[in-house]
């Protein structure tokens, strides 16, 4: 029998530069009902710059964020 994945979160080649400064470049990944992630990364690599994009606390450069679906 088949689990059917329902995506609830997709990050689509999100881009975020500060000036000449590329913190985010095409990042992209998709989360499904029930799954739980982490983010990891050394200091200063744009986890938190990551997340506040997610969140739609920051514009993005390019690229899409959509929970369930929609675009944000």
């Amino acid at each position: 029998m088949e689990t059917r994945r329902t995506e609830i979160l997709k990050v689509d080649g999100l881009y975020k530069n500060f000036g000449k400064l590329v913190v985010l470049q095409d990042v992209s990944f998709s989360v499904a009902e029930g799954e739980l992630i982490a983010v990891l990364g050394p200091s200063g690599c744009g986890k938190t710059t990551l997340l506040r994009a997610v969140a739609g606390l920051i514009p993005f450069d390019a690229g899409r964020v959509l929970v369930n679906g929609k675009d944000t």
